[in-house]
């Protein structure tokens, strides 16, 4: 019982983390922000993959976190190379760290219980393609970077892709 509400608080947390996100994302505009933003949503993405595929049991969520992984690892790449352009100097370094809010979500995915491993981590990978389809679409939009937008802009279809793609595995978790 008090690993079920331990878990329950667990995915509460997550939800209130994502919703905080969601509402910061759509206030990025500068380029240290949109960068320390977008870096550590990276890493996220590719450190709970890689929980997902030692833990997950099911193929299409083991599908969905190796895809998360390799078009996780081409953002950070395409980041990297849209810093190493002239106009982005004095941009401040990525962080090499995740944040607060998404280790403790790391650390939930970790701890969750085996019959709620899947949708724990579906859970998680809609609230934070909506944090980052946020981030995109307001950088795309307002970012005071012209490589980082076009960066951002370029994201965004994949982004979106994830989305649906995580909507749809809740949905068949859900059942």
């Amino acid at each position: 019982m008090a690993g079920t509400l331990k878990h329950t608080l667990d995915k509460v947390t997550d939800v209130v983390g994502g919703t905080a996100g969601k509402m910061n994302a759509s206030a990025v505009t500068s380029a240290d922000s949109f960068l320390e933003n977008a870096t550590i949503g990276n890493r996220y993405e590719i450190e709970a993959a890689r929980v997902a595929l030692k833990r997950s049991a099911s193929e299409p969520i083991k599908l969905f976190a190796q895809k998360m992984i390799l078009d996780h690892t081409t953002a950070k790449h395409q980041m990297s190379s849209a810093l190493e352009m002239s106009e982005t100097k004095g941009v401040t370094t990525p962080p090499q760290t995740l944040d607060t809010r998404r280790e403790t979500m790391l650390k939930h995915l970790v701890e969750a219980p085996n019959g709620s491993f899947d949708s724990t981590y579906v859970d998680q990978q809609v609230l934070a393609h909506e944090e980052t389809e946020t981030l995109m679409r307001t950088y795309a939009h307002s970012g005071d970077n012209p490589q980082l937008r076009s960066v951002a802009l370029g994201t965004l279809p994949v982004v979106q892709r994830h989305l649906r793609h995580a909507k749809m595995l809740k949905e068949q978790h859900a059942a």
